[in-house]
Order: C-alpha cells, then sequence, then structure tokens
C-alpha cells in the first residue's frame, strides 16, 4: 500500500495547487461506485424485499427508516468529529475508508437476509437492527470518509471539481447497472445470493481506491503552539458550524437531492410494475434519467468556471423541475416518460457535480475566517444529507403506499395508489427542485473564497 510518508513534507500554498492524476481521479471515482452498488440495492429495493418478500407492512418500513435518519444524525457528527481528530501518516480519512470496506459490505448482506422461520415481532426486529448497523455506522464511516479524501487530496478548487467528476459518473453507472439487474439477480439467486454478489464487488473496488488515492494535507507543515501541534475539539469546532448559514443552505440541499433520487428508485419499480404493467422497464427509466447526467458531468467543470457555481446550479434545478412536471403528467405515455426523465437527467449533471465542491469551498471559507479547518464535520454534512435523503425519500414511498392502500404483490392497484407512486417518482421531486432553486439564490460563498 503506497504510504503518504513516501512524499516529502509540502507548503500550504504547494497544497492548494497540488495536481491530482487522472489515475488517482479515476480511483477516487471508483469509491462511489463501491459504495453505491451496496447502498443502490438498498436505497432503490430494501421496501419492496421488506413488504412483498418478508411481509413487514410499508408503514411500519417507512417509520422504521425515518427513525434511522435520527441515529443518523448523531453518527454523522460523531464520526465527523473523529475524523477532524485523527492524525496518522496516512492521513485523517483514509484510515477510516479502509477499515470500514469489510464491515460494510457484509452489513449490505445481513440486511437482505431476514430469517424466514422469524415471528412478524422478530423480523421487524432484525429490520431495524441490521438496517440501523449498515445505514447508520458501516456506510456512515466509509461514505464519510471518502466524502472528506476530496478535501484532503488536494486544495485547489478545480482539482476539487475535476476529482468530483469521476466520482458522481462512476457512482451513477452503478445506480444504474444496479437498477437494471437486480431484479432478474433476485429471480436467479434470491436477495440474499443477490446481496452477495454485490458485497463481493464492491469491496474488490472499494479496496483500490484505498490503496491508490492519497492525502496530502496531513504532508502540510502546520503552526504549532507553545511547541504543540494545534488540535481541533468537538466543543470548538460543532459552535462553528452551526454559525455557519452555508452549512445549512448545503445540508437541505444534500437532504432534498436524494429524497429526489430516492423516492423515484425506490419508488420507480412499483411505478414500472404496476403504471407501465412491466418490472423491467425501472432499469429503462433509470437509464433515461442518468445517462444524461453521465454524458455531461465531465462539462460541469467547464460551465461552472464560465457561468459560476450558482448559477449553474440554478440552471440544474431549473430543467430538473420541467423534467420531473413532464413526467408526472406521462402516465402510462412512456415516450413522453421518458422524454421528461432525460430532462430531469441534464439538470441533474450539475447538481450532483456542485455539491461536493461546494462544501470544499465552505472548508477553505471557514479557515479563513475562524482559522479552523473542519473537514470532517463539514464534509459530514453531504453523508448525513445523502442518508437523511435517502432514508426519507424510502420513508417517504413507504407511506405513501400505506396511505394508497397498496396490496403487496396484487396483479392490480387501486386509483389511490397509482396516485401515490405518481406522487413519489415526480411530485415530491418537483417540491425539492424549488426548493433547490430557493437556496441555491442564497449561496454566494463563490465570490468570497475567490478574493
Amino acid at each position: 500500500m503506497g504510504m503518504n510518508t513516501e512524499n516529502q513534507k509540502m507548503t500550504l500554498d504547494s497544497f492548494n495547487h497540488q495536481k491530482i492524476s487522472m489515475f488517482e481521479k479515476l480511483a477516487y471515482g471508483m469509491s462511489n461506485m463501491g459504495g453505491n452498488i451496496c447502498n443502490t440495492a438498498i436505497a432503490s429495493f430494501i421496501t419492496l424485499y421488506y413488504t412483498d418478500s418478508v411481509g413487514i407492512a410499508a408503514a411500519t418500513v417507512g417509520t422504521m427508516l425515518l427513525i434511522a435518519r435520527i441515529f443518523d444524525a448523531v453518527s454523522d457528527i460523531v464520526m465527523g468529529t473523529i475524523i477532524d481528530k485523527t492524525d496518522t501518516k496516512w492521513g485523517q480519512a483514509r484510515p477510516w475508508f479502509i477499515l470500514s470496506i469489510i464491515p460494510f459490505v457484509l452489513s449490505t448482506i445481513l440486511v437482505f437476509a431476514v430469517p424466514d422461520g422469524m415471528s412478524t415481532l422478530g423480523k421487524t426486529v432484525y429490520m431495524y437492527v441490521t438496517y440501523i448497523f449498515a445505514g447508520v455506522i458501516c456506510y456512515t464511516v466509509n461514505s464519510l470518509a471518502a466524502v472528506s479524501m476530496q478535501s484532503l487530496m488536494t486544495g485547489d478548487t478545480k482539482e476539487r471539481m475535476g476529482l468530483n467528476a469521476p466520482y458522481q459518473i462512476f457512482g451513477f453507472v452503478s445506480i444504474i447497472g444496479v437498477n437494471m439487474i437486480t431484479i432478474n439477480l433476485v429471480g436467479k439467486f434470491g436477495w440474499k445470493g443477490m446481496a452477495v454478489l454485490y458485497a463481493l464487488i464492491s469491496m474488490v473496488i472499494l479496496f483500490i481506491t484505498g490503496i491508490v488515492c492519497k492525502e496530502r494535507r496531513c504532508l502540510v507543515e502546520m503552526p504549532e503552539e507553545n511547541g504543540k501541534e494545534t488540535k481541533i475539539t468537538f466543543r470548538q469546532g460543532f459552535p462553528v458550524l452551526l454559525r455557519n448559514k452555508y452549512f445549512y443552505i448545503v445540508l437541505i440541499l444534500s437532504i432534498s437531492n436524494y429524497i429526489t433520487i430516492n423516492t423515484f428508485n425506490a419508488g420507480g419499480v412499483y411505478y414500472a410494475m404496476y403504471i407501465l404493467g412491466n418490472g423491467n422497464l425501472f432499469g429503462l427509466m433509470t437509464i433515461a434519467g442518468m445517462l444524461p447526467t453521465i454524458l455531461l458531468t465531465t462539462t460541469v467543470p467547464y460551465v461552472g468556471n464560465k457561468l459560476g457555481k450558482k448559477n449553474t446550479l440554478i440552471l440544474g434545478y431549473v430543467l430538473q423541475a420541467i423534467g420531473f412536471v413532464i413526467v408526472y403528467v406521462a402516465g402510462t405515455n412512456l415516450p413522453m416518460l421518458i422524454a421528461g426523465l432525460v430532462i430531469k437527467g441534464v439538470g441533474l449533471a450539475p447538481i450532483a457535480s456542485l455539491l461536493i465542491p461546494m462544501i470544499g469551498d465552505i472548508i477553505e471559507y471557514e479557515e479563513r475566517c475562524s482559522g479552523l479547518r473542519l473537514a470532517g464535520l463539514f464534509n459530514s454534512t453531504a453523508t448525513f444529507g445523502v442518508k437523511a435523503g435517502s432514508g426519507l425519500g424510502a420513508a417517504l414511498v413507504g407511506w405513501l403506499l400505506a396511505w394508497g392502500g397498496y396490496v403487496a404483490s396484487a396483479a392490480v392497484q387501486n386509483d389511490t395508489t397509482i396516485l401515490a407512486m405518481r406522487i413519489m417518482i415526480a411530485g415530491i421531486p418537483i417540491i425539492c427542485s424549488i426548493v433547490g432553486v430557493v437556496l441555491s439564490l442564497a449561496f454566494d460563498i463563490e465570490k468570497k473564497v475567490n478574493k
């Protein structure tokens, strides 16, 4: 394994202009693929697994997903503080990323392995324990460490956007792949067999990232006070986090983004099955919504440099809103549905590409203002947003199914259930897109960072 200690110490200025090779950028991007293979399987299909295979009521599943998000609020802050206080020759976040890989993939298998012989109460308890272990603990450590590595690998804002492009592309490719093939894999190997296969693939990919990617922030010669390096305590850092208005903007944007993604992903499989009449069309829906994002992600740094991140982000949210309006009115009109998803995918490219680099800008801005570099705490904003949005999105799907009177595995659903499915994949995303436009208008940090 390549060690950071193989490199010489560097100045803060050299770190701020550190260039990253394309090979390392690709390896970093693979972290999102490795994480998303397991996470997408859970986010997109866990409600279907619990309701139709395990036999747990949709409302019970939705409530569990919401409760898990409450624990997430604590776990992300705790893990962010731990990363900020970590000081090893391998860096701050990288050691945690590597250590989390095995528990993360094993927890995915446990989630999809509810024992058949248990009572309904026993299955519900098992669901709570394994889902919270996987999402609140294992995914927290893995995803927060991966996101934190980005701002610790280079201080160059353009290079961070360059790191984020493959990160998003690999992530979206994995979402498309998982959403396309999971139903078929379950038919061949069962839910547990599918989870084992995904876990093995994720493990290999994540170890490649851990071996290749290196943090360089730990190589910067830091000022000392009374002969000792200044350490940031939670008591120092957390109030600073809460005073930063950009923290709240990015937090809400992150949550709303993943509510959008996961109400569509978790609800889309039901929509394909019961409105379009073919569950396999969910893969086509995913391709239509994600392929434009993948193709355009590499152009976002160029557009962002020309228009500014703020204006590019607003444009993305407007296009996404238009796309979801078309999806909502499409109903069973498949060509119209695909057209709306393509427009939505175009809008998603700048949204997905700019969020993490924006957090890097907040970290740099806060360091200038207060002298504190809170990479772990601020990056916990993104990972909490991912998990909170994913969980809330999945919870909303469960509650809407219950409200609509969903009957598991029924050939035909009632009109209220069909309406609930349309709200899942388009109604809620429209609201989240409007929220995104409003909050993006208030994100004026770019001009402050570039002073």
